[in-house]
């Protein structure tokens, strides 16, 4: 697993996007419908009707996101995701690059771009 986590733990700013991101989420916008979970540097995401990937993730100043992907499609398992997120208050800006490609987008492109699997997700309230 590559060390992004080091200089994730030294950032104030990823700090508070980690707390800021613990809980479920679900999606209010983008090309699916999914739900993501997330507790500590673990995450468990949910096409609804579809695959579930669960894995960890490690964040990086400026709002990068590595995803390991421990669990999910055989074709995935132990690939990395390269996203890009924004949180904020209650909601949820989250993109994917090509896994394994160790690219990463540069900016967020359009939920409306079937190029890109870019979602926005909203917080679930708590019971």
């Amino acid at each position: 697993m590559p060390a992004v986590a080091s200089a994730a733990a030294t950032s104030v700013a990823a700090r508070k996007d980690l707390d800021l991101l613990q809980g479920s989420w679900t999606t209010i916008a983008g090309p699916k419908e999914a739900r993501l979970l997330i507790a500590g540097h673990r995450y468990a995401f949910e096409f609804v009707g579809g695959d579930v990937y669960i894995g960890t993730f490690d964040l990086a100043p400026g709002g990068e996101m590595d995803m390991f992907i421990q669990e999910g499609p055989e074709d995935h398992k132990g690939q990395v995701a390269p996203c890009l997120y924004h949180v904020e208050g209650n909601g949820l800006r989250w993109c994917p690059g090509r896994l394994g490609s160790g690219r990463r987008l540069s900016a967020f492109p359009s939920v409306d771009d079937a190029k890109y699997l870019c979602l926005m997700f909203r917080r679930v309230p708590r019971r």
